[in-house]
């Protein structure tokens, strides 16, 4: 499970985005100077990319992202065979438990250790609190809530999560919960509010791409497009600057032949993109809103 993004996306992004250009010419850029820049090519991947890395660069999510505890991992660990029923499951993640075992209390600050060497110190959350939070917070559906969970220990540990600034020690608590082999283990600091989608105009003939996974050269990006019914064999598209790298896609439309059933959902293509330089600590933002992305693996 991916935790939200919840900050709300600065002004200056949403400004960045406006009144783009809609043409269907693609270009990229080089690393350290683009070589193609809004002033000089009107596609409107290479302006609003160029508008989004100056929007980026010193502004107060930049140093949120590059400084504070962003994630999007939910910090949730369940043991394997979890969960037996959709009972037990509704039951946890709205933190329907009772604790057959006293209950130890946490610091009230907890410190995230990143590995560059960096730390943060937060809210810590006590045992009941990180269940809650682990689970949403939202009410159980009345199909559901027909069992409680019963807690049989709980402890301190940590967890290894991958973050804003790279892989982090988290403070965590691992649950005991009867019927159960292994150990729940839970996040026991809450991460900060990251950045949140804005509403920029549509690039019209450009999608959006997800950030799957890095190359271990770190000059490979594997991206995720969506796909469906009449889309096309997507080609991942990157503008770099020193600072930011901002990834997108086109696909030309694929003609659907008359009484072609199409799936009701919608699938994500891979596509690879191949950077100049190594990523290196730049930040990738998604043309189509702005946001920074973390690999999914």
């Amino acid at each position: 499970m991916r935790s939200s993004r919840a900050l709300a996306l600065a002004a200056v992004l949403l400004s960045a985005v406006a009144g783009c250009a809609t043409t269907t010419t693609v270009q990229t850029s080089s690393t350290a100077a683009p070589t193609r820049s809004a002033a000089t090519d009107p596609d409107p991947f290479t302006v609003r990319a160029d508008k989004l890395a100056a929007a980026w660069d010193g502004s107060p999510l930049q140093q949120t992202w590059q400084n504070g505890y962003v994630t999007q991992d939910d910090g949730v660990r369940v043991p394997s065979g979890a969960f037996r029923s959709q009972a037990d499951k509704a039951a946890f993640e709205t933190g329907k438990v009772r604790f057959a075992v006293r209950v130890p209390t946490g610091p009230a600050q907890q410190t995230v250790r990143f590995d560059r060497g960096t730390t943060r110190t937060l809210p810590g959350l006590q045992p009941q609190d990180a269940l809650r939070v682990a689970g949403g917070g939202g009410p159980c559906p009345a199909s559901s809530c027909t069992t409680t969970l019963t807690v049989t220990a709980v402890q301190p540990t940590t967890l290894r999560l991958p973050t804003s600034q790279g892989m982090a020690t988290v403070p965590a608590w691992a649950f005991r919960i009867a019927g159960y082999q292994g150990e729940f283990v839970v996040a026991a600091v809450r991460p900060e509010p990251g950045p949140s989608a804005s509403n920029p105009p549509q690039l019209n003939g450009y999608e959006g791409a997800g950030l799957i996974a890095v190359s271990s050269d770190g000059r490979t990006l594997t991206l995720g497009v969506g796909g469906g019914c009449g889309q096309g064999k997507p080609t991942g598209l990157v503008y770099e600057t020193k600072d930011v790298v901002v990834v997108g896609a086109t696909g030309a439309p694929t003609p659907i032949p008359s009484g072609t059933a199409c799936a009701a959902s919608a699938t994500e293509l891979p596509v690879q993109v191949h950077l100049s330089d190594v990523l290196d600590g730049r930040t990738v933002l998604d043309v189509a809103d702005g946001m920074p992305e973390l690999p999914v693996h």
